[in-house]
């Protein structure tokens, strides 16, 4: 009875792992490392906890495709590492791309499945209601984009598609068949009132379309398990959430496009996905060029910049499909097992839906699935799969698809005990070992990440001591990292020129040399950072300014936007008096787009100066009242 109650309430540890873990994770937007940490923290506690209790009791794992290509792709990821360019990119994306099938892994060496599904689902749903909320709030208060924490309202449609799906489906069951006694249909009514009331006001089209395939998948194969008065009730709900969506739409006049409009946007596909198409073509140049093996997770953003045309306005991170970028990221090998993950998927599923299973088993199994071919279609779209807490519950759905059609596995396989193997001690040691090594590479970048920004303010302050030794730790900790070196380069560089005002030529030498060392260093870890060469040009600028220019071209090479080298590259170009090579390098960097900014500024007012040097008045006054509005809009920031 203790040892029951044991598992029992490890069980509910683990789920509250989870759950704590998805929720750090809703907060990460990809900057704020501590709360990747947070989130992995609390897996690795997950992990943990899982096997230790494999140590006394052995287990029944199905060794199906689905079990083998999970683990061959995330062996793939781990490979990929060592040819990458940027190696911590990479690695920490190992951990962030892999997250999906790291959760899928861990969560089935769990031998109380069940409980632990009675636990996970409702605090699944509880959360992506209250993010639902939070989207809602957004819209109708104040008058925003439902977004909630996501930087992108396709990723907020996401999350809610795949807690959709599987509500829908207990909704769909008789109240008495479902596993939980407190989701009663007013509950459950409400809920995915809320959530098709937010996917309505998203208006995303690929969301609403992906949704609508895993929703048509999960009623034909339940169709036999369905209640009519329930599905008749389910599309009162949808219409009722459309007209709520709708109505305020036509009579209170809010500033949105609607949702109806969206979709109708769709018959003329050139326009409906003519960014995504920009982008996709764009990305064409480097398939042609990328190794076999890929390019490393997580740098196409590094890898693309070259190639991005000049109209697209999107952040530049992601490649808007999810299998585009993974195959330039992970290689030929990586998109292969991908998809082959999906095959198996598809066959192990569509066999147990062969077999005796219960009612609640059969629409479990379909739920799932279709949520997971809900995130697989909407990933043709966007960046799912980049997206911490949609591949946390993408995880624990597939770890229950595994669990469901394991009785119909052929390929069952029962791990014994550990203590048929290793002593409690060299157990307990290793299983401790491989924690603290996770514990510290995580607590480790978080901690670098945080001393290079205090650093930078130090820096700002113009206390260069304090942010030497600050920098100096966060090199330290994070060792792979190029940001903490050639941002040290960049203080000693001005410490260099504090150095020079007072004529302390000797020791301000000794600073840019150093500086130089750092940002050789630098360049080692990622030799795809524009800031890298602009840094060394600025260093160069005053003796070597041939050398200078070239390191302003390689910075402007990696990525045209870099304004900084433009700048810098015509002021030096003008001084020699080539006044119109530098007004072509200010002109190549005119149909790009900026964020409004001092260095925007700064291009434009030099741009419109050497414009009027020129005899290109007409362009000049063009500029000089784009810079007069500039300053009407920001003049009280």
């Amino acid at each position: 009875m203790t040892n029951l109650l044991t598992e029992i309430n490890a069980t509910r540890l683990i789920a509250l792992s989870y759950i704590a873990a998805l929720t750090a994770a809703l907060f990460y937007t990809g900057n704020n490392v501590w709360l990747f940490t947070s989130s992995y923290l609390l897996i690795i506690t997950s992990f943990a906890i899982t096997f230790k209790q494999r140590f006394s009791r052995p287990i029944q794992i199905s060794f199906n495709g689905i079990f083998i290509s999970a683990v061959l792709l995330l062996t793939w990821f781990a490979i990929s590492i060592f040819p990458s360019q940027v190696k911590y990119l990479t690695l920490y994306n190992f951990f962030w791309v892999g997250s999906l099938i790291i959760v899928f892994l861990i969560s089935i060496f769990n031998d109380n499945q069940d409980k632990l599904w009675l636990n996970l689902w409702p605090g699944i749903l509880l959360l992506v209601s209250i993010w639902a909320i939070y989207g809602l709030v957004q819209y109708y208060y104040l008058h925003v984009p439902a977004n909630a924490t996501f930087l992108n309202r396709n990723s907020l449609a996401a999350l809610i598609n795949l807690a959709l799906i599987p509500a829908i489906a207990y909704f769909l069951l008789d109240k008495e068949d479902r596993p939980w006694e407190f989701l009663s249909n007013k509950i459950l009514s409400l809920i995915l009132l809320l959530l098709f009331l937010t996917i309505f006001i998203i208006t995303s089209r690929g969301a609403s379309l992906s949704l609508l395939t895993g929703l048509i998948l999960l009623l034909v194969l339940i169709r036999k398990q369905l209640l009519n008065t329930q599905l008749k009730s389910l599309f009162v709900i949808i219409f009722i959430s459309f007209l709520i969506s709708y109505l305020p739409e036509q009579f209170l006049h809010l500033a949105h496009t609607d949702f109806a409009e969206r979709m109708i946007s769709l018959k003329d596909t050139s326009s409906a996905g003519n960014t995504r198409f920009i982008i996709w073509k764009s990305l064409i140049p480097l398939f042609q060029t990328m190794p076999w093996y890929g390019i490393g997770m997580g740098s196409l953003w590094l890898f693309w910049r070259p190639f991005r045309p000049a109209i697209d306005h999107s952040a530049g991170y992601f490649a808007h499909n999810d299998y585009m970028q993974i195959t330039l990221e992970a290689g030929y090998p990586g998109i292969i097992l991908l998809f082959a993950l999906f095959v198996f998927i598809l066959l192990n599923v569509r066999r147990a839906l062969k077999t005796d299973l219960t009612k609640l088993q059969r629409v479990e199994l379909v739920a799932l699935f279709s949520a997971l071919v809900t995130f697989a279609t909407h990933s043709l779209f966007t960046y799912n799969f980049y997206i911490l807490p949609l591949l946390i519950i993408s995880g624990l759905y597939l770890a229950r698809i595994q669990y469901l059609v394991t009785p119909s596995s052929t390929s069952l396989k029962s791990i014994p005990a550990f203590k048929n193997s290793f002593k409690l001690f060299t157990y307990v040691i290793s299983l401790t070992g491989i924690v603290l090594i996770l514990v510290t590479y995580f607590v480790s970048i978080s901690l670098s990440q945080y001393y290079n920004q205090q650093a930078k303010q130090l820096m700002i302050q113009h206390k260069f001591k304090e942010a030497n030794n600050t920098f100096l730790k966060s090199q330290q900790l994070g060792p792979l990292m190029d940001n903490p070196f050639f941002s040290h380069a960049d203080m000693l560089r001005r410490g260099a020129n504090q150095l020079l005002q007072v004529h302390k030529q000797r020791q301000a030498n000794l600073l840019l040399a150093l500086a130089l060392d750092k940002l050789n260093q630098a360049e080692k870890r990622n030799p795809l950072r524009p800031q890298i060469f602009h840094i060394r040009g600025l260093i160069l600028k005053a003796t070597q300014p041939d050398k200078a220019k070239q390191q302003f071209e390689k910075a402007l090479k990696l990525d045209p936007r870099f304004l900084f080298s433009r700048i810098q590259l015509a002021e030096l170009l003008h001084q020699e008096n080539h006044l119109k090579a530098a007004m072509e390098v200010l002109y190549e960097g005119v149909n790009y787009t900026y964020p409004t900014n001092k260095a925007m500024l700064e291009y434009m007012q030099l741009f419109a100066k050497y414009s009027r040097e020129a005899g290109v008045d007409s362009f000049a006054q063009h500029l000089e009242s784009n810079i007069k509005r500039f300053f009407i809009v920001n003049g009280s920031k």
